[in-house]
């Protein structure tokens, strides 16, 4: 029985990889989004419209300007006076030492900070906006149906992030309501096909978090307060936090298949020769909480590592404080996996005692399946006054693995978003974030020109592990039981092989120092036994 309960553990964990891994495809979910008692659905704008894009007819003169700071290289545009381009010099690109693109955008309507109002008669995110700069300000202006528009950017040097202070101006003799959205993000992508299903946007509205629905077909609307909005990929966001009052958040797809997001305001009128401001921030950086939590406004909340989230964060700290002592991240998963089996070691031992007195019994319980063969009920009832006779829980050999299955979980999380082992070398592991792809001489089918060597590694270990887990039942086991064990040895490591073969070498890595490290507990148990 308690193999039986096992497998059906293991392949728990098996469904819920899987669900992870293949689940979030990049076409699914409702095109609407439900906020309280209200629901919206708005067809795509011309910002996110399915249908091919074309070109401005002002983007023959586009022009160009690019800033540095010393986390960023920025290329501003004066077609709508926005953002177009995000390079990060802190980080570098997985092929190459080029600092990180973290933003490119191809629509000139999808610019970072573009503007435009609903309906769209304006045409403020196609405008040429004119240019202004001194020192570490940058001015873009233009004028259309009575206002002028000036939006201030202004850079922090050794800060993530970006801020933009909107000045609207009523230049006419009347009164104008006017109200507007503006692009808090684009142009985020992943190299990686496995890696797309991370790219999302996340919200916090009306107090609340929303989690993530692809649109298709239809930009989805999110109706109150936005204190931030977020558009992320595996390892990097970009947020806006707007300090105006907000009438929704959105997001969409744009022509090209990449989310594009924002906010939209409240309509306000602004009387003649008045003259309204807008604050915006926009943080551009990594999903890193201790860095996020630098730039303020609570939007560490972005970050999200599932449902097990308060062990993930745990187990990245510990990965941390192992870093800072050993200043290398595949010694602080070995470290990691230690400490985990050290913990857990006191219910390993239980676990093994159960066991072996499960085996003492083994006879007596083969006497009571003679003796009751054809009274299943009174069967059931002997065993259990049996364990009770002799204080024996039957489930106990299953604890180490179900809490083993949460902490494992957080850790998939964990690992799967941790921006510290990104690019990170490890023995013949050039990217811990990445499989340890090793090139061969030859291209096979399937698997090509490179092979993983760690899945490998960890298909063996698993074998090694189910052999000595068979000896330690001894002959507790019937001829059945024999035949079931016989084909979990093969049936469980190449499933787990299959699973893996494509994760982060970093979570493979643990996953291969902690199967080990049971091989040498069980094979010195079974030892003093």
């Amino acid at each position: 029985m308690e193999k039986r309960v096992i497998l059906a553990i293991a392949l728990s964990i098996l469904i819920v990889l899987l669900f992870q891994y293949i689940a979030p495809k990049p076409s699914n979910p409702p095109p609407i989004t439900k906020m309280g008692k209200e629901t919206s659905r708005l067809p795509l704008t011309k910002e996110t419209d399915t249908a091919a894009y074309k070109p401005s007819k002002f983007l023959a003169e586009e022009k160009h300007l690019e800033i540095q700071t010393d986390k960023y290289i920025l290329t501003f545009s004066n077609v709508g006076g926005s953002i177009k381009k995000i390079l990060l010099k802190d980080y570098k690109e997985h092929d190459s030492n080029e600092p990180l693109e973290l933003v490119q955008i191809k629509n000139p309507e999808d610019y970072i900070f573009n503007i435009y109002t609903q309906p769209d008669t304006l045409s403020l995110n196609s405008s040429l906006y004119d240019l202004e700069k001194k020192d570490d300000v940058i001015i873009y202006s233009t004028q259309a149906d009575g206002l002028e528009i000036k939006k201030k950017y202004i850079l922090h040097n050794y800060r993530h992030s970006i801020e933009l202070q909107l000045f609207i101006k009523n230049i006419s003799g009347a009164p104008k309501e006017f109200n507007y959205n503006i692009i808090g993000g684009a142009g985020v992508k992943e190299i990686h096909e496995q890696d797309k299903r991370f790219v999302e946007v996340t919200t916090k509205i009306n107090g609340k978090i929303l989690g993530f629905n692809r649109p298709k077909g239809a930009r989805i609307i999110n109706l109150g307060t936005v204190s931030w909005t977020a558009l992320k990929n595996k390892y990097f966001s970009i947020i806006l936090k707007p300090f105006v009052n907000t009438r929704n958040q959105f997001y969409g797809l744009n022509e090209d298949g990449y989310l594009v997001m924002g906010v939209g305001t409240e309509a306000v009128t602004i009387e003649p020769n008045s003259l309204i401001e807008n604050r915006f921030i926009l943080y551009a950086g990594p999903s890193q909480i201790s860095t996020l939590k630098e730039f303020g406004y609570e939007v560490e909340e972005s970050v999200n590592y599932g449902f097990f989230g308060g062990i993930s964060k745990i187990l990245i700290s510990c990965l941390r404080l192992f870093y800072t002592i050993v200043h290398s991240w595949g010694i602080s998963i070995i470290l990691l996996s230690i400490f985990l089996n050290i913990i857990l070691f006191p219910l390993t031992i239980k676990s093994f005692r159960s066991m072996q007195k499960m085996q003492e019994l083994h006879p007596q319980m083969e006497k009571l399946k003679s003796q009751y063969k054809d009274n299943p009920q009174k069967l059931n009832k002997e065993i259990m006054e049996l364990y009770k006779k002799y204080n024996i829980n039957p489930f106990s050999g299953c604890l180490p693995m179900l809490l083993q299955m949460p902490i494992f979980i957080a850790l998939y999380q964990a690992l799967m978003k941790s921006i510290e082992l990104r690019s990170t070398k490890f023995l013949w592991i050039k990217d811990l974030s990445s499989p340890d792809a090793v090139r061969i001489p030859l291209s096979l089918p399937i698997i090509g020109s490179n092979i993983n060597i760690l899945p490998i590694v960890m298909v063996i270990a698993m074998v090694i592990q189910q052999k000595i887990s068979t000896k330690s039942m001894g002959g507790a086991v019937t001829e059945e039981q024999k035949q079931q064990q016989k084909m979990m040895l093969i049936l469980m490591p190449i499933m787990f092989g299959f699973i893996f073969y494509n994760m982060p070498s970093g979570l493979v890595f643990y996953w291969v120092v902690n199967t080990v490290l049971t091989i040498v507990e069980q094979a010195a148990i079974l030892k003093k036994a």
